[in-house]
């Protein structure tokens, strides 16, 4: 199914877009959203692994105990 999209646009952008009479600015306008949306879908996928690499370090810190713990283990079994 086929949407339209109205599109509001300033003077001096209208006289340079028809400065360009050989330009489909319906599909430039299509290319340009598709290329938003590609981009937002990336983005989201790169958030999505770096959440999931921040949350496994945070659980494998909680489960390696640090070098300050350490030392005092060992002072305390001293």
């Amino acid at each position: 199914m086929v949407r339209k999209l109205i599109v509001s646009i300033d003077d001096e952008l209208e006289k340079e877009m028809s400065a360009h009479p050989e330009v489909d600015w319906a599909a430039v306008a299509i290319k340009a959203i598709r290329s938003c949306i590609s981009g937002r879908e990336i983005c989201n996928f790169y958030n999505t692994v770096v959440e999931r690499a921040i949350l496994q370090d945070r659980k494998h810190r909680s489960k390696t105990p640090s070098k300050k713990s350490q030392k005092l283990r060992t002072l305390r079994s001293e």
